[in-house]
């Protein structure tokens, strides 16, 4: 008997076979679907409706007899048998008006006469059908079994059209039937939405696998083509590459070479390797900018060859034990190591600190300062509290730390004294005053800092004159201005150079002009770009060097600030803020879906008041210029050779690919009175949304850029497994450790290299002449750099020493040599405290 069974056939009951009924195969229709026949008066009692009307045709010339079907014996059914549903495929109906339901059982003597046109008939008489029935009482069937996917009946295209829809349609069929079709689906899609644009950490590696379906959903996608070249910069780090003759990689979509093309091509020069270190860098310009020129070979991977042999000479160069770093330091500044150098040097050993001797930058900042003697060198501490406002004052007496002032119990002032708890003990008396603002405070005349150089190497002291210090205006006139700070034979000295403001008309769309010659050019000595007095060209596109900072000689006195530019007074100190933060959620290189450039922050930098040409700054055009759709830029791609080509591309097309950048709101540091912050408002046309970290973790470059002054977020995006592209003023703490184009992307602050930078290492609109693999070597660098230079016990080190320097000045001398270091340099002294290393 033909069961139910899922629901997919339907139930009747059962009832005895009457004449009138019979299922035949139509022939002209689908093999696999039976059609109802009536060859006689209905039953009257039959409750199947057949109202199809090839169903109630009983001279149809296509009927068969059921011995002819391919599926039914040729013996004659008993009374009361029902052929089993296992005997006849699942049919799908093509009408509508067909049903299914249970054979039901033939009567063994029933005359049937053949159909014409029936199927393998040759006789039109009468015939009997018969089955045989087996020990079990069943029914059996004799006859060949006819495929599930039948094609006999309809030839030529028709037959292949019916047979693809049956393929398609019929498991769309059944789990229709069988199971919640519509639910399950929905069900899917919700979890793919979900993996997609969700930033939880545990659903990232499902959510990066399903990106490929997704992404063209998610904003400003990166462009997911890999140039060839970058394989073939992959297999240059393994040995393999372009000047391998074994290699044969093929650039997608081309076709392999054959053995008789490989033997024509043998015959040819080989094009010159990307990555070899063999390129010739021109000498480095006075600027500190490398000029790139149409048709040569693209000088990045040559700085980045340099930038490796750079760094693993300047840690084979480092004191490996106490004896030779006292000697070094006698060599580079000429006198002896102050007091306590010796437990300073402990300390440093036992936090395994790398650069040992690479403390150029406190020289530099106190030099001028040992031209006063320790009486007037204390006066002139004491003075700045009544000169400047915004300030703390952080004391150490007898090894015992305290602070004072109008900020002493801010953030800042609290970090610093748990930077230096560790060594109180072993460090001088003295009194550090500490700046509130961000930025430098102290601005003097080159020529007045060159004086008290020079007093300073002839072992003189500058005469007391007492307060209130007066600054001594002995540069150019007018004194005023970034020329005043520049000594003479810098290029803002230059003969008939204008220094000037930004003018307020200024868009902040300005673009500066290329070096003529030249299609661009890129940062190749770092400390060199960032002192403005050489690097005059990008003085309008920053805060600090176009207006805000003062442009007037002030008084010579020690203050400690965080950023300080190259032509200021102030000390460097260091700021313990956001080295706490790291990214929980760090994907891999290769799972961070985006190349774009990304970077989000506030309206800081200057005052936005109607007054100054606020759009010219920094972060200004940064927004500006991300957001800017009319108009085309040229950018700087390479080719197979690695050799320069410029391209004109829409900004439209360009920006959405190669930046996610922009300020985000509400507005700070603006004047709401005069209207400013309406302005910006309006001149911006609103600010981005703010992203969370999880989302930032998902792009491959990042951007740091100044804001007030030095940048806080710099150690948690090394951290990272981003690469991070650097565009900055001012040296900091660390720059004399740090390699360019090895540890980070240094990037000019008018940000002309901006694009051309993306074009090498994310490749063009279709990310052709991408080289993703030498980005992925700086950000694995940087890291790595991080976790071994920047680090809390490098901190402390350099605020030790820059502690031991800074008490040696503010100390009397009770003998002569008493703040020098005079003890035994043959014995390694050991730090007898508790070693934190991270």
């Amino acid at each position: 008997m033909l069961s139910s069974r899922r629901g997919l056939w339907p139930k009747s009951p059962r009832r005895q076979f009457q004449p009138s009924d019979l299922y035949r195969i139509s022939a002209h229709t689908d093999p696999f679907v039976f059609v109802p026949v009536n060859i006689s008066p209905a039953y009257q009692d039959d409750p199947i409706d057949y109202s199809h009307s090839s169903a109630r045709s009983s001279a149809s010339p296509h009927l068969i007899s059921l011995q002819d079907s391919g599926r039914i014996g040729t013996n004659a059914f008993s009374q009361g048998q029902h052929i089993r549903k296992e005997s006849f495929p699942s049919p799908l109906l093509d009408r509508p008006g067909a049903l299914r339901r249970s054979v039901p059982a033939l009567f063994g003597n029933s005359n049937i006469s053949n159909g014409a046109g029936s199927r393998g008939s040759t006789s039109s008489g009468p015939r009997t059908p018969h089955v045989n029935v087996n020990a079990n009482g069943l029914p059996s069937y004799g006859g060949a079994r006819r495929a599930f996917y039948t094609t006999k009946s309809q030839p030529g295209w028709k037959r292949t059209l019916r047979l693809v829809r049956d393929v398609i349609l019929r498991p769309i069929y059944l789990v229709g039937r069988r199971g919640p079709l519509i639910p399950l689906l929905l069900v899917l899609i919700c979890f793919g939405l979900f993996l997609t644009y969700s930033t939880s950490p545990s659903s990232q590696k499902v959510k990066l696998k399903m990106q490929g379906a997704v992404g063209p959903y998610i904003p400003q996608r990166a462009a997911s083509a890999i140039s060839w070249r970058n394989r073939a910069s992959e297999e240059a780090e393994s040995g393999a590459g372009l000047d391998d003759e074994e290699s044969d990689y093929t650039p997608p979509g081309s076709k392999k070479p054959t053995e008789a093309t490989k033997a024509r091509q043998g015959k040819l020069p080989k094009a010159k390797s990307t990555l070899s270190t063999a390129v010739e860098l021109p000498p480095a310009r006075r600027d500190g900018r490398l000029l790139l020129k149409e048709g040569e070979v693209h000088p990045i991977p040559a700085m980045m060859a340099r930038a490796k042999r750079q760094w693993k000479e300047l840690k084979g160069r480092q004191s490996k034990t106490f004896k030779e770093a006292v000697a070094e330091y006698e060599k580079r500044y000429q006198r002896k190591p102050p007091k306590g150098f010796d437990q300073w040097y402990a300390f440093a050993k036992a936090h395994k600190v790398v650069l040992i001797d690479e403390f150029d930058l406190i020289d530099k900042d106190l030099l001028m300062y040992r031209a006063f003697d320790p009486p007037h060198f204390r006066n002139r501490v004491k003075y700045t509290s009544t000169y400047l406002d915004m300030l703390w004052n952080m004391t150490v007496t007898n090894g015992v730390i305290s602070r004072a002032g109008q900020l002493e119990n801010h953030d800042r002032a609290r970090g610093v004294e748990f930077l230096a708890s560790r060594f109180a003990h072993l460090l001088p008396d003295m009194t550090i005053m500490y700046n509130g603002h961000d930025g430098a405070r102290i601005a003097m005349a080159a020529e007045e800092r060159a004086r008290l150089e020079n007093l300073v190497k002839k072992g003189e002291y500058e005469p007391d004159e007492g307060a209130p210090y007066p600054p001594k205006e002995t540069g150019p006139w007018p004194h005023h201005s970034m020329p005043a700070f520049c000594p003479n034979g810098t290029a803002v000295r230059g003969k008939d150079f204008e220094y000037g403001w930004a003018s307020m008309d200024s868009t902040g769309y300005e673009m500066p002009a290329p070096v003529p010659g030249s299609i661009g050019s890129l940062v190749d000595g770092f400390k060199q770009y960032i002192d403005v007095c050489d690097s005059p060209q990008y003085r309008h596109f920053h805060a600090t060097t176009s207006w805000v900072y003062p442009h007037h000689p002030t008084p010579v006195v020690p203050l400690f600030t965080p950023g300080v530019q190259t032509t200021f007074g102030d000390v460097h100190s260091l700021i313990v803020e956001q080295l706490e933060l790291e990214a929980k959620h760090d994907p891999k290189w290769e799972e961070r879906p985006f190349s774009s450039l990304q970077w989000r922050g506030q309206t800081s930098g200057p005052l936005w008041e109607k007054t100054s040409p606020w759009r010219t700054t920094q972060r200004a055009r940064l927004h500006l210029l991300s957001h800017q759709e009319s108009g085309t830029r040229n950018i700087t791609l390479t080719d197979e050779d690695d050799k320069m080509r410029l391209v004109e591309v829409p900004n439209f097309k360009l920006n959405p690919l190669f930046l996610d950048t922009g300020m985000v709101g509400p507005a700070v540091q603006c004047v709401k009175e005069d209207g400013t912050c309406d302005e910006m408002q309006e001149v911006f046309q609103g600010y981005d949304k703010r992203i969370s970290f999880d989302r930032a973790a998902l792009y491959k470059y990042v951007l740091d850029v100044d804001g007030n002054s030095w940048s806080g977020r710099f150690r948690r995006l090394m951290l990272s497994n981003a690469a991070v592209v650097k565009a900055t003023i001012f040296p900091e703490f660390w720059t004399d450790w740090a390699i360019p184009w090895l540890h980070f992307i240094p990037m000019q602050v008018d940000y002309s290299d901006m694009w051309d930078i993306l074009a090498f290492f994310r490749g063009g609109i279709n990310g052709e002449g991408a080289h993703d693999a030498l980005g992925k070597q700086i950000a694995m660098a940087g890291k790595e750099w991080v976790r071994s230079c920047y680090r809390w016990a490098d901190l402390e080190t350099y605020q030790f020493r820059l502690m031991l320097e800074y008490g040696r000045l503010y100390n009397d001398e009770t003998e002569p040599g008493s703040k020098d270091f005079n003890g035994d340099t043959s014995i390694e002294p050991v730090w007898k405290g508790e070693v934190k290393l991270e």
